[in-house]
Order: C-alpha cells, then sequence, then structure tokens
C-alpha cells in the first residue's frame, strides 16, 4: 500500500509541476530503411550508422532495419560493417526519406580459435566474438576499479524529469491554465522531440576508495534539488538510477534483474558479434555487439569497445530488449566512457542514463523523461589515503552543502546548464505562490492518503471513519494530523509543523457504548549528515488485536475495508498504552530504536476473560500491566528508505537486511511480579537472478524468563480475500502461540521467464510466482501458568505449519492473484485448506 501511495504521489507531484507545450518547429532529417548483403540478400544487423556532420550514430536492428533522426545540419550518412566495404549516401536536410542499402563484401572471414586453458583443460571458441567476450570476463578481477589500491575523483551529477512529447489537448487542460508560466519553457532532443524540463537534481562530490582495508568516502560539496524539500525523495532517485558497475554479474533496472552481458553465464543469454576493429587514441580496440537469444527474455541489447592490450571495457551501450516484460518503460539506454589512468587503470570518466517511461508503448507517446548524468574529473590513483577520512561514516554532508548560490554553482558545475533547465529554478522558486497549487495540493492530498487539509492541520482519515467488529458492533472514528504543507516554506508556521508533529483520533462504539481514543506526538530532531532521529510519545485506549505489529499488517480492525471482507474479528482486546520511543540512525546503514511501553490490559467479558490458576483455583483477573524496555538494531549495507519529516519506509534491497530485537519485560497480574527477556534475529534479502528475483525472510526467536501468552509470540493469519505479504494467509485467527520459534518464508518472482515465451501469452506480460511460508515452534508449560491461554491456541509443535503455492501477477498492468494451500495441518477448525487471494501490486 505504501509503494502504491508513493507512486500516485509521485506521479500528481510531476505532473502539477510540468506540462506540456507545441511541438518545435525546428526542421528534423529523418532517414530509415534496411541493408542487406548484396549477394545473399540476406538481413545485416548491427551495421555502423554515422550522419555525416552529426555525432549522432544508430545500429540495424536484427531484421537489418533502421531509423535515426537529427536536427543537425547533415548531407549524407555511412554505413560500416566489418568484413564489408563502407557507403556512404547523400541525403537531403529536413525531409523524411527511406533506404534500401545493399553492401559488398571484403572477402574479411572470421576463423575459428582454439585457445588452451592450463594443461588438462581446451575451450573451443565458435568466432572471434566469442573469444573477445571470454577475454574480457577472464580479466574482469583485473579491469574492476576495486582492484586499484587507492583512487580519488571529482564528480558531478545531474539528475531531471522531464516531460516528453506533451500534446495539445493536454497543453490546453484547463487545470494547467493557472500555470502557462510552466508551458514556456521547452526544449528538444537530439531526436527533434519536444520536452519540458522539470524535477532537476545537481550534485557535486568528491570520492575517496581504499582497498585495503576496504572504505569508500563521498564528500558532498553541494547539493540542490528543485522545488523539493524532501531530501530522501533526492536519495531514492540516486539509488533507483545508480551508477551501473559494467562488471557486474547482473544488472538491476526498472526493479527486474539482466544477466550482464560480461557474466560468466552471459553465452547462456546472449549472441555475440565483433562488428568492427578500429584504432582509437593510438590502441586497437574491438567493437563486441550483443543481443538476447529470445526476444522476450529479460536481457540487454547493445555493444561495447574492448581495448585489445588489457581486455578492458573502454566504452559501453546498452537497453533491454523491446520485447522485454517491463511495463511503461519505453526506452532504459545506458551509456559509459572510460578512460586509461597511468597506463593501466580503466576508470570510467562518464555515465549517461535515458529513461522513457509512458502508459503507451508508441515512440510519439506522452512520456516522462528522466536523465541522469556523471561526470569525472581529477582522476587520481595510487595517492596517500587522507587520515581526516578514515572511520565508519561512507558520506559526509559539508554543513554548506545546500545553501550554496546559484553563482557559485555556475562557477562550480562541471558542465553549463541550458537555458531551460536554469528556468526550471525560477519556476520552481514561485510555482508554490499560485493560489491554484495550494489547491491541487489539497485534491492530491484527499485522494492519496484519505486526509482533508483545514489550515494547520488534516482531518480524516476516510479509511477508518466506519467499521464493525463484535466488541463494538459499529465503530465510528474521527482522527486528525498536524499539516506539514500549511503555509510556504520557510515561514514561522511551516518551520514549526517540520518540527513537530500531532495526531490522534476518538472512537466511539455504537454497541458498547465506549470511547476509546489516541494522543501522540512526534519531534523531529536535528539530522546531522541526514541522518535520521526522532522522539515519539503516545499514549492510547483502544481495542487492540493480540500479537499484531501494526507497521506490518496490511489493514488494522478498524479499517472500512474490513467490511466488504467477509470476516469480523472476534478475537479484540482492550488496551491502554503508555509509550515512549527515541529512533536513531547512527552512521549510515545502522540504525536503533530504544522504547519503553507500559501497556495495562482489560478484559472483555465473553470475548476475552482473563484468569490463571493460584493454589489450584481458577482466579478472574480483571485486568494486568506489562512494563517493557525495548531496543531494537537494524543494519544492512546500502540502506535505503524514504523519509518525510517524520517517518521513513525502507525500501528492498540486493544486500541482507540484519534486525536484532530484545525486550525486557516486567508483569503485575494481582500483585505476582515476573519477568521475562524476549530476543528476536530476522534476516531477509532480495536476490536478484537471470531467471527472476528471490525474496526470503528468515526469523528465530525465544523468551526466557515467565511471560504471559499476550507478550509471547502470537502468529497472525489471514482470512480475508486480499493478499497479506506480512502474516500467513491461510491462518486462522488466533490459531498458534510459540515462546520459541523459527519461520522461513521464500518467494521467487520469475519476472515472465516462462510465460514470455508461450505465443500469444506473451502478449498479455504475465508474470509467475511460487512461494512457501512455514512456522516451527514449541510453548512452554511455565509460560502457560503465568495466564490461562485459551483452548483455542496451540503451537506447531509436531511438525511445521507450511502454506505455499503460486501466484500471476502483473495482470493489467495492476493486479496480482495467489493460489494457496495448507500443506500440514489441515482440517484445522476455522481455517480453509485452500485460497485465492488478490492484491493490487503495481510496478515496473
Amino acid at each position: 500500500m505504501r509503494r502504491i501511495v508513493a507512486v500516485i504521489v509521485f506521479c500528481v507531484l510531476f505532473i502539477f509541476k510540468i506540462s506540456a507545450q507545441a511541438p518545435s518547429q525546428t526542421l528534423t532529417t529523418e532517414i530509415s530503411g534496411r541493408v542487406i548483403d548484396a549477394s545473399t540478400k540476406e538481413p545485416l544487423q548491427y551495421v555502423n550508422i554515422k550522419l555525416i556532420g552529426s555525432l549522432k550514430t544508430e545500429q540495424t536492428d536484427p531484421k537489418g532495419e533502421f531509423l535515426i533522426r537529427t536536427i543537425d545540419r547533415v548531407d549524407s550518412i555511412s554505413f560500416s560493417y566489418i568484413g564489408f566495404r563502407t557507403r556512404t549516401i547523400a541525403i537531403k536536410k529536413g525531409k523524411s526519406q527511406h533506404l534500401s542499402i545493399e553492401m559488398g563484401s571484403e572477402e574479411l572471414k572470421l576463423t575459428e580459435i582454439t585457445v588452451k586453458a592450463g594443461k588438462h583443460q581446451k575451450r573451443v571458441i565458435d568466432t572471434t566474438a566469442n573469444y573477445v567476450y571470454h577475454q574480457v570476463v577472464k580479466n574482469k578481477s583485473i579491469n574492476r576499479n576495486e582492484n586499484v589500491n587507492t583512487y580519488r575523483y571529482d564528480s558531478y551529477e545531474k539528475f531531471q524529469i522531464s516531460l516528453l512529447n506533451p500534446k495539445e489537448k493536454l497543453i490546453n487542460f484547463f487545470l494547467f491554465k493557472p500555470f502557462k508560466f510552466v508551458f514556456k519553457n521547452v526544449d528538444t532532443t537530439e531526436e527533434g522531440s519536444v520536452f519540458i524540463p522539470g524535477i532537476l537534481k545537481e550534485t557535486l562530490a568528491e570520492v575517496y576508495y581504499r582497498k585495503n582495508p576496504k572504505q569508500t568516502k563521498k564528500i558532498v560539496k553541494a547539493e540542490i534539488i528543485s522545488g523539493i524539500d524532501n531530501v530522501s525523495i533526492g536519495n531514492m532517485a540516486n539509488y533507483q538510477f545508480a551508477e551501473t558497475n559494467a562488471y557486474d554479474n547482473v544488472f538491476i533496472i526498472a526493479t527486474h534483474s539482466f544477466t550482464s552481458p560480461f557474466s560468466p553465464a552471459g553465452r547462456n543469454t546472449y549472441f555475440y558479434y565483433l562488428t568492427d576493429t578500429a584504432k582509437i587514441d593510438g590502441r586497437i580496440s574491438y567493437k563486441l555487439h550483443f543481443v538476447g537469444k529470445v526476444k522476450e527474455d529479460v536481457a540487454l541489447k547493445g555493444y561495447a569497445w574492448i581495448d585489445s592490450a588489457t581486455w578492458a571495457i573502454r566504452s559501453i551501450i546498452f537497453r533491454p530488449n523491446e520485447k522485454a516484460n517491463l511495463n511503461f518503460v519505453n526506452d532504459y539506454t545506458i551509456k559509459q566512457d572510460y578512460t586509461l589512468i597511468k597506463d593501466k587503470y580503466w576508470f570510467m570518466k562518464r555515465e549517461e542514463l535515458t529513461t522513457v517511461g509512458s502508459l503507451f508503448k508508441k515512440k510519439t507517446a506522452t512520456a516522462l523523461l528522466i536523465t541522469k548524468m556523471y561526470n569525472r574529473r581529477n582522476i587520481e590513483t595510487d595517492i596517500d589515503f587522507p587520515d581526516s577520512l578514515k572511520g565508519p561514516e561512507e558520506k559526509i554532508l559539508l554543513d554548506s552543502a545546500r545553501n550554496r548560490s546559484r553563482a557559485w554553482w555556475d562557477t562550480m558545475r562541471f558542465e553549463h546548464l541550458t537555458r531551460q533547465e536554469k528556468e526550471v529554478y525560477h519556476i520552481s522558486d514561485t510555482i508554490h505562490f499560485v493560489k491554484a497549487w495550494k489547491t491541487y495540493e489539497w485534491f492530491g492530498r484527499f485522494l492519496t492518503a484519505a486526509y482533508a487539509d483545514a489550515g494547520p492541520i488534516s482531518v480524516g482519515r476516510l479509511l477508518n471513519l466506519v467499521s464493525y467488529n463484535n466488541v463494538e458492533g459499529w465503530r465510528l472514528r474521527f482522527g486528525f494530523e498536524t499539516n506539514v504543507r500549511f503555509q510556504h516554506l520557510g515561514t514561522p508556521a511551516n518551520n514549526f509543523l517540520h518540527k513537530f508533529y500531532f495526531t490522534g483520533y476518538a472512537a466511539y462504539g455504537l454497541g458498547d457504548h465506549k470511547l476509546q481514543y489516541l494522543a501522540e506526538t512526534r519531534i523531529s530532531l536535528p539530522r546531522r549528515n541526514d541522518r535520521y532521529q526522532m522522539l515519539d510519545v503516545m499514549y492510547r485506549y483502544d481495542l487492540r488485536v493480540p500479537g499484531q505489529d501494526e507497521s506490518q499488517t496490511l489493514l488494522t480492525f478498524d479499517n472500512i475495508v474490513t467490511l466488504i471482507s467477509g470476516t469480523v474479528l472476534s478475537k479484540i482486546m482492550r488496551v491502554r498504552e503508555f509509550r515512549i520511543y527515541y529512533e536513531k540512525e547512527w552512521i549510515k546503514d545502522f540504525s536503533s530504536t530504544i522504547t519503553f511501553n507500559q501497556k495495562t490490559y482489560e478484559d472483555i467479558p465473553s470475548v476475552f476473560n482473563f484468569a490463571r490458576i493460584e493454589h489450584g483455583v481458577l482466579t478472574p483477573v480483571p485486568s494486568f500491566g506489562v512494563t517493557e524496555f525495548m531496543l531494537d538494531n537494524r543494519y544492512s549495507y546500502n540502506d535505503q528508505y524514504f523519509a518525510n519529516a517524520f517517518f521513513r519506509y525502507f525500501q528492498s534491497s540486493k544486500y541482507p537486511v540484519f534486525m536484532l530485537r530484545y525486550t525486557g519485560g516486567i508483569t503485575d497480574i494481582l500483585n505476582n511480579y515476573s519477568s521475562y527477556h524476549n530476543v528476536q534475529l530476522t534476516i531477509k534479502q532480495r536476490i536478484s537472478s537471470p531467471i527472476g528475483h528471490t525474496l526470503y525472510n528468515f526469523r528465530v526467536a525465544k523468551i526466557f524468563g515467565e511471560a504471559p501468552y499476550t507478550a509471547c509470540y502470537l502468529t497472525q493469519g489471514n482470512l480475508g480475500i486480499l493478499l497479506d505479504k506480512f502474516n500467513y494467509n491461510l491462518m486462522s485467527e488466533f490459531e498458534y502461540i510459540t515462546d520459541q520459534y523459527v519461520s522461513l518464508w521464500v518467494e521467487h518472482h520469475f519476472d515472465g521467464f516462462f510465460l514470455n515465451k508461450i505465443p500469444y501469452m506473451n502478449k498479455l506480460k504475465l508474470r509467475e510466482v511460487v512461494f512457501v511460508k512455514s512456522l516451527y515452534g514449541t510453548f512452554s508449560e511455565k509460560n502457560a501458568d503465568v495466564l490461562l491461554v485459551p483452548s483455542t491456541l496451540s503451537a506447531p509443535s509436531k511438525y511445521p505449519y507450511a502454506e505455499a503455492g503460486f501466484g500471476i501477477e502483473n495482470i493489467a498492468y495492476l493486479f496480482r492473484v495467489d493460489f494457496m494451500w495448507r500443506v500440514s495441518y489441515r482440517n484445522s477448525p476455522g481455517a480453509p485448506n485452500w485460497g485465492v487471494k488478490i492484491a493490487l501490486s503495481p510496478g515496473f
């Protein structure tokens, strides 16, 4: 749900930030056609095409066809291909024309090569192209920058989101009339397509690296982003469109795993072609093309220039196959250029990333254009690593980094901004003062978060206004939270609302005639070096689902969606709770949360009647107290999260996430005190592979001492129709309890690996997923004696509980449907043996 809300908020923000403009009157030269072998009449793929008088280049596709556009003044075009005579053809400037090219052979033949590797191994290389590929793979460890002892460089990054190919209907749409000044800021791509520059982010930094002990330091000297005061949005953009290491075995593009063309398993995915040999800067280099063997596979196509002396990549360009199972991505092109340092180290000096995203696959459709450029200068190797930079912190943000003047940027950035890019900053400074902007913000907030802004507060949420449960019957709830969007940035009121957050609600049960409530405040503490820090205080008197972790639950019990789920919760406790916690990110990737929590549980007749055995007599317990001290630690290399002024949401990572929780508790039941210690370890990760990606979650936990069952592990189930990725989906409410357990969840997404290969079905772009969730644990007698355990609860101690199944996702790009079965403990009272769950799961 958070991902859906984030996507919608982002789209609304972007639409209001940028809009459209009529097409430019610049004349565009367009040449299309087909290239064939003059003797065999077969199409020639990956022929090099260059417009004379322009830097624009292109290659023919596997059918020998090509299309190239430019606004440059050109009068001829050349076609070159190894083994064939180069042809140069005159063209007409500013016109569209179609060419049929026949190329004659120069009788150059590539011979088979045999390479011996060791005394007992022999590898047969089918073509010279495969030989070049194997040499690159063989020398990867030498040519990677990580092999250099020390180095440093200065870097400049520019990230931009624009609107490509705007239409007249969009230009004249009545909602955009108040923003006419935005529409006038028009630019044109090299191909002649019109776009409106939008959000712009720039970063100037100094980077140091040491191999042993391994350490990387990035000193951010300046950073600026137009129109957005949330720095985590820029950080997430850097992560989603991070620099690609050409020597990695797997590339992550639009959340999908692509086998690298220079992976050791690359020949299982790609065909390789040697298409040119040239002397570049006095060094002989080979042009190696690669293309996926199956057009529908999640594979890449492109080429790389390979240095013949070191077998290092000196430049590379690639993009996904046109028929790869990607949503909303029309193009995703990465270009990298490398430079030789000290005649032995190849360093990337420039990377350009271009992404075009649209609901439609037409090249002329209105789309989002995302570009990112890295530029590196002053690359030095084998330097002394400064003593002042030693330490665990990888990123150092200078205090003045976000306070640089526009004049300072004009003199320090590596490349000058265009007139249109400079205008983006002016637009972002003034758009907030347009009256319609606040109106659009109000509707965007209401539609995405179900809150209605009313000056400095927001009222809602709509999803919690009405619900039903067996204790209160019909339940009415009204809440509020403070509005960080109140007044303009920099005003005293806005500054206050960015430091202090207040929220609360009052709920009333029409059946039990009781009033419940919550009051909470958050204080955003200083975030030096962008390290998250927060203090929270909360008091609540309300009904709670026992064992439920609200942060890991799709829908709480008082949600309007529960009215259509077909299931009414019957196990709810009334709890009075005071909580205070402090959260701090100590260094990048490592954070802790310290919590003090005091709860008083009250019985609810005929729902929860607490009791215990004392001296052989069953004694009612009208209420009892639990006081807990909790320490949560989280570590993950290159951990990523989205954070606003008061909350943060972690994103999945290719690196394992380690979470360790310790809880010390004291219980007071009828003035009988007992204590316990709770330890939980969680490890989870997203693993990429050539056939998709795997998500796993492993957890082990144990309670020492004596704890009431409310403080033990009450495993959550889900009998609704909606898929819940945080809990078990075929386990009934209040079915299992443990005080020590181990669980393993594994879910593999094939990303269409099989369905893409089925004719006609591949047009639907469906994707396969398989999964299993298991749990094994026990519940001791000593904890059962602390408080009488309901008869419906038991532990899966004979053998593990497990549920498994398969699903189809990416249905209409939005939905996922899972079919699942209980593998063990079948025919359990109140629990189904199989089920079908649906989820709204949009993605790329």
